[in-house]
């Protein structure tokens, strides 16, 4: 293997909603993912990789500042890292790295940008034509964010762009060092493709969703989200017909990620160009009759994900099953890139894995959500001008009836137990060692008393450790 360069280039290839067995390399001997089987083959995956929240702007805030969503309040899609928080590409650009970004935001407020981003690709996109909902409003399609076969050639084809404007950045003999950000939208739904990706899976080979059997022991949102959507009348077939279309989508951003990689070697960036590959939350595609993700939702098709890091210049590393959470993508990136972290964080650097060590991260993994009812500014809410045609207008009519099917929530995971705590709603105790798919809720049972209040003070320990932090800065008390 080559020799470390001093300060490596640093790719980050990061779709949107993609499920830990949602790739090849984790077992799906259905889905074709040959790109991010090869990345994975080719540097360190880690199995056991978990958000610590569902909703997109606060796992990806966690991502870069190695916070928890409850440290600084980011529990909500609106409020992103202004600029008297870190972050971790301010620490990139303020040692000398090019900050290329193509893709969505969901990270920064707009004051963060010019400390933290050299340059962000900008694309052409109808938003309003992007998110219409093709089905009439009495077809039974409408409300389960499945829209099928995406027209070949239109103007909301947001990640073929970046991808584009990607590739011309690496075609460009771009500045090194480099961190080139692709936040994509794939595969987000709603669950459109286009050919070839629409047609590639057989209906029949697509594996059944986990079934429950009326949702008995599961928390307000599971029947709200399955008569609200329409799931209730949705039939095998049609399940099945989703995860066709998620895996399409999925296979889509395989192979955009294959031509990233070509790009890199043909331009003489390969050997000194760091990959790291992971998601920022999972999907139900069809499990439990449900759809989308839900903001305190915490089953593991939601909070685990893929997770490569491959850095060229070391040896390939097998599949590490340490329990991974997605505050370590900020220390594992600065460890790349050389750089000393200047802030309290709670993650752990990857990289003495992929170096071949044998460290044990952790025992146990967190996850949290939700909003008080007071919070109204948090809730996605619906009112007199929300537009009933919009694809998410039934997930927000169930917040405003019901605040408190996303009431504040968080979970504890071990490699044997989930414990998950809500405000004011259903609690829920999982054996995953002989229930992965999280069928029967154990919370009541008094067999599992001890279990359930062992994770209990868990829980509270890790919220007085993390409770938040202290500026490094003084201010003069005189």
């Amino acid at each position: 293997m080559a020799d470390s360069p001093k300060q490596p280039n640093i790719v980050i290839f990061m779709p949107d909603e993609q499920r830990w067995s949602a790739v090849g390399y984790a077992g799906n001997d259905v889905i074709k993912t040959p790109n991010m089987d090869r990345l994975a083959a080719e540097g360190t995956p880690f199995s056991n990789c978990f958000v610590t929240h569902t909703v997109c702007t606060p796992s990806r805030i966690s991502m870069f500042t190695g916070w928890y969503p409850h440290v600084s309040g980011h529990r909500t899609l609106w409020y992103m890292l202004r600029n008297h928080e870190p972050n971790g590409f301010r620490y990139l650009k303020k040692a000398g790295y090019h900050v290329e970004w193509w893709g969505k935001n969901d990270l920064l407020a707009p004051d963060s940008f010019p400390s933290s981003v050299s340059h962000r690709g900008e694309i052409e996109i109808e938003r309003g034509k992007m998110m219409a909902n093709p089905w009439p409003v009495d077809d039974p399609w409408r409300r389960t964010f499945y829209y099928g076969e995406r027209p070949a050639a239109n103007s909301i084809d947001m990640d073929r762009q970046w991808i584009d404007g990607a590739i011309e950045f690496l075609n460009s003999d771009p500045p090194e060092p480099f961190c080139l950000y692709l936040p994509l939208f794939f595969p987000h739904p709603p669950y459109w493709v286009e050919e070839p990706y629409f047609s590639m899976y057989d209906r029949d080979e697509m594996p059944a969703p986990i079934s429950v059997n009326g949702h008995k022991g599961k928390p307000a949102y599971y029947p709200e989200i399955h008569k609200s959507y329409d799931l209730d009348k949705c039939s095998e077939e049609q399940y099945r017909e989703i995860v066709a279309v998620y895996y399409g989508m999925i296979s889509r951003l395989d192979d955009q990620l294959g031509e990233l990689r070509e790009a890199l070697a043909r331009n003489g960036l390969a050997d000194r160009t760091a990959t790291m590959f992971f998601s920022d939350h999972g999907d139900y595609v069809g499990d439990y009759g449900l759809t989308e993700k839900w903001p305190t939702g915490y089953e593991d098709n939601l909070i685990r994900v893929p997770m490569v890091v491959h850095a060229p210049w070391l040896e390939p590393q097998p599949m590490n099953d340490e329990l991974v959470a997605i505050i370590d993508v900020l220390p594992t990136m600065l460890d790349i890139a050389g750089i000393e972290l200047g802030h309290d964080q709670f993650g752990k650097s990857l990289m003495p894995i992929v170096t071949g060590d044998e460290v044990e991260l952790r025992d146990a993994v967190f996850c949290e959500g939700g909003h008080g009812d007071y919070e109204r500014q948090s809730l996605e809410l619906v009112d007199e001008d929300s537009d009933p045609g919009s694809i998410y207008y039934e997930k927000g009519r169930i917040q405003t009836d019901n605040p408190d099917s996303v009431c504040k929530a968080s979970m504890v995971r071990t490699r044997k137990w989930k414990y998950i705590r809500r405000a004011a709603d259903t609690d829920e105790l999982y054996d995953m060692e002989n229930d992965p798919a999280e069928l029967e809720n154990l919370v009541d049972r008094p067999e599992h008393a001890g279990v359930r209040h062992k994770l209990e003070r868990r829980l509270v320990q890790w919220y007085l450790e993390t409770a938040d932090v202290v500026p490094y800065e003084k201010d003069p008390r005189f």
